[in-house]
C-alpha cells in the first residue's frame, strides 16, 4: 500500500470517529433538555392556584332616620345603630340594633311605647363587574327583625250612655313582636373609609306575643306604625368603615 492510500486511510477514520462523537454528543444533550422539560411540566401541574384577594371591611353605622322623623312628629324618638362585616365577595352579614321611644296623646288616652329591637340579615352588593374599582354598593337585603318592649295607657277613658264615664289611671303591657323586611339601598364613599347610605325598607309583622289585649301594638320599636300588611319606612346612615385585611395595595382596590 502505497503511503498516500496509507494517508487517506487514517484521515478518514478520525473523521468518522469524529462524526460518532458528535452525534452521541448531540442525542445526550437532547435527552438532558427533554428531561429538564418534562420536570418543569410536573413543577407547573404542582402549582396551587392563587387564591383570589378581596376586601374584608367592618362597618359601624348610626341611623339618623329616627331624628329626621322626631323633627316631624316630635313622639318619636330613638337611637338606631349597625354593624355589617364582609363574609365574601359582595356578601355582607348585617346586625341593627336600638332602642325607640313613642308617644301620642289625645282626649281619650295617652299611649307610650319603649323597647329595643334587634335585627339579623345579610345584603348583597349587585354592581357590575366593570364597577370593581368602585367602593360603593348598590344593595337588595333580607331582615329578620325581632323586639322585647312595654305599652303604656294613662288616663284611659271609658265612655257610656248607660254607665258613668271610667278612667284608668294607668295601665301596662309587655309585648314582643317578629317580622321580617327587605332593604333596597346604596352606600356611598364621601371620603375615605366614610360612607353615607341610604334605602327603602318594606317590612312584614309575623306574629306579637305577650298582651292581647292591645294586639297588633300601635308601636313597635325597629317596626313602626303597625298601619297595614305591608310597612313602608327608610333608612338614612353615616358609617365609619374599618379595613381589616389591607396589609399591601391590591389591584381591586379603588385608589
Amino acid at each position: 500500500m502505497s503511503l498516500q492510500l496509507k494517508i487517506f486511510n487514517w484521515f478518514f477514520s478520525i473523521l468518522i470517529l469524529f462524526a460518532t462523537q458528535v452525534s452521541a454528543q448531540e442525542s445526550q444533550d437532547s435527552t438532558k433538555v427533554a428531561s429538564k422539560l418534562e420536570q418543569t411540566t410536573v413543577k407547573a401541574k404542582k402549582i396551587k392556584p392563587v387564591k383570589v384577594f378581596y376586601e374584608r371591611d367592618l362597618k359601624i353605622g348610626w341611623d339618623l332616620s329616627n331624628l329626621l322623623i322626631g323633627s316631624l312628629s316630635p313622639g318619636r324618638t330613638g337611637l338606631d345603630f349597625s354593624i355589617d362585616y364582609s363574609v365574601k365577595d359582595k356578601t355582607y352579614a348585617i346586625l341593627e340594633f336600638g332602642n325607640n321611644t313613642y308617644n301620642s296623646s289625645s282626649d281619650l288616652l295617652s299611649y307610650q311605647s319603649n323597647g329595643n329591637y334587634f335585627k339579623l340579615g345579610v345584603d348583597f352588593d349587585m354592581r357590575k363587574k366593570d364597577k370593581a374599582f368602585s367602593r360603593d354598593l348598590f344593595v337588595l337585603g333580607i331582615r329578620y327583625g325581632f323586639s322585647s318592649f312595654n305599652q303604656q295607657l294613662d288616663n284611659y277613658v271609658i265612655s257610656s250612655s248607660f254607665w258613668p264615664t271610667l278612667t284608668v289611671e294607668n295601665t301596662n303591657y309587655k309585648d314582643q313582636a317578629h317580622w321580617i323586611e327587605t332593604v333596597a339601598g346604596f352606600k356611598v364613599e364621601i371620603i375615605k373609609n366614610i360612607f353615607l347610605g341610604a334605602g327603602l325598607r318594606f317590612k312584614a309583622m309575623l306574629f306579637q306575643t305577650g298582651d292581647k289585649v292591645i294586639k297588633p301594638a300601635p308601636f313597635v320599636p325597629g317596626y313602626g306604625k303597625t298601619g297595614g300588611t305591608i310597612v313602608v319606612g327608610f333608612n338614612y346612615n353615616i358609617y365609619y368603615n374599618f379595613p381589616l385585611n389591607y396589609s399591601k395595595k391590591t389591584a381591586n382596590r379603588a385608589k
